[in-house]
């Protein structure tokens, strides 16, 4: 009968709304340090090693809080900051002759998210899958060059970010200050430990120049630890 379906429809709700209200949904913090697998994707699969940028690793140092958004129901803006620094090494040989790139670079990012904290056996156990945009001020960086040549050898230094006039400084294919990006992934709390992975992938060009054969969208892995509190 239509009374026995309402009946149904009032207690699958209720369900599902018990089941949130069982959740702490107080705010929260986090510290956290992490590895950053990076790559860079290009337009063109046939960009010279030299020019495909050996940004490969880093390492993140940060800090995060969430703010509840709806009473009763874990739902939460997490926001914070991490300073990254990202680095990496190519090599090219043949013949006696030995070309080797190296590359840093300095990054504040500003992570802000939309994240659901499902917790169980009494909140000793969280799970906080998130969803958001990733603020990313690329501060300084360079890249250097090594080459070797019967026995000869030449290095010099290429600033990521400086003007064009800077000798230098990398010119047309200077690199962007600032970035947006899409931030998604999902993090299991312990107690007061934390261990997560993220993945971020970048809206926009590394670089300044209209090359599209040259330039690429950085692609950002985090796998965290921390301590939530």
């Amino acid at each position: 009968s239509s009374g026995e379906q309402n009946s149904m429809s009032t207690t699958t709700a209720n369900s599902g709304s018990d089941f949130f209200k069982k959740m702490p949904s107080s705010d929260y913090n986090r510290f956290y340090i992490g590895y950053n697998p990076t790559k860079i994707k290009w337009e063109d699969s046939e960009v010279e090693w030299e020019d495909q940028l050996p940004f490969k690793n880093g390492v993140t140092v940060g800090y995060l809080h969430a703010s509840n958004l709806v009473r009763n129901v874990p739902l939460y803006l997490e926001y914070g900051a991490n300073f990254m620094y990202s680095f990496g090494k190519d090599e090219d040989s043949e013949d006696g002759f030995k070309e080797t790139v190296k590359g840093n670079m300095y990054s504040i990012n500003v992570p802000v998210n939309l994240a659901l904290r499902l917790s169980f056996n009494n909140d000793k156990v969280a799970v906080t899958p998130h969803l958001g945009l990733n603020l990313r001020l690329n501060v300084a960086g360079n890249l250097k060059y090594e080459v070797e040549y019967d026995g000869d050898s030449e290095s010099w230094t290429n600033k990521l970010f400086d003007s064009s006039n800077d000798d230098e400084a990398m010119g047309d294919y200077a690199f962007k200050r600032f970035q947006v990006g899409l931030n998604l992934g999902v993090g299991l709390t312990f107690n007061s430990f934390y261990i997560g992975v993220g993945y971020v992938t970048d809206f926009s060009k590394i670089a300044n120049c209209d090359d599209d054969d040259y330039v690429g969208k950085l692609g950002v892995t985090t796998l965290s630890l921390g301590i939530a509190f």
